[in-house]
């Protein structure tokens, strides 16, 4: 087993801060240096990128307001609008090519963040199988689906086998 390396820093922080960090860890049951990996990482390997990017958050009831709001037709369209050239972009800024396994960190890496769902991913030799938990009903399963089959046809020109329900999203597609 590899373990991973570490470093030792001092600096210092607003006691505000420290409380409230403090509080997350022990709610948590963590210990405040893995509290404090943990908002590194983050920052490091998406927020800084997110910014950079230009993304912008946006509440679960304000989209699944918007989902509301459109057809089908519509959610389709929007999907496959934003999920065929944000994502490729976005993968190519972070990761510098576009592979099975740069597209599934993007997917992972996009549902941990971004508060579409409990994402599960499964990868071996030759497929890669993605599935989503939400809460954003049928509509949101149209959605994630449109969007996730046009970051897989966009970025490494694949289909994809997607099964969905009210609230889940399968996809799966070949490396």
């Amino acid at each position: 087993m590899k373990t991973k390396k570490t470093s030792t820093i001092t600096f210092r922080i607003d006691e505000k801060y420290e409380k409230g960090l403090r509080k997350e860890a022990e709610e948590k049951r963590i210990s405040l240096n893995t509290l404090a990996n943990q908002i590194f990482g983050d920052h490091v390997e998406y927020d800084q990128f997110m910014k950079k990017f230009g993304m912008v958050e946006m509440s679960k009831g304000s989209f699944k307001d918007l989902l509301n709001s459109l057809d089908e037709k519509n959610i389709i369209n929007f999907a496959k609008s934003i999920g065929s050239t944000e994502p490729k972009d976005f993968i190519l800024f972070k990761w510098k090519k576009l592979t099975p396994d740069s597209v599934s960190e993007f997917i992972k890496m996009y549902f941990e963040h971004c508060g579409y769902g409990m994402c599960d991913m499964q990868t071996n030799d030759s497929t890669s199988e993605v599935s989503i938990h939400h809460d954003f009903g049928k509509k949101g399963s149209i959605f994630l689906k449109a969007f996730l089959e046009a970051i897989v046809q966009s970025s490494l020109e694949r289909d994809s086998d997607v099964t969905i329900t009210d609230n889940s999203v399968t996809l799966q597609f070949s490396n």
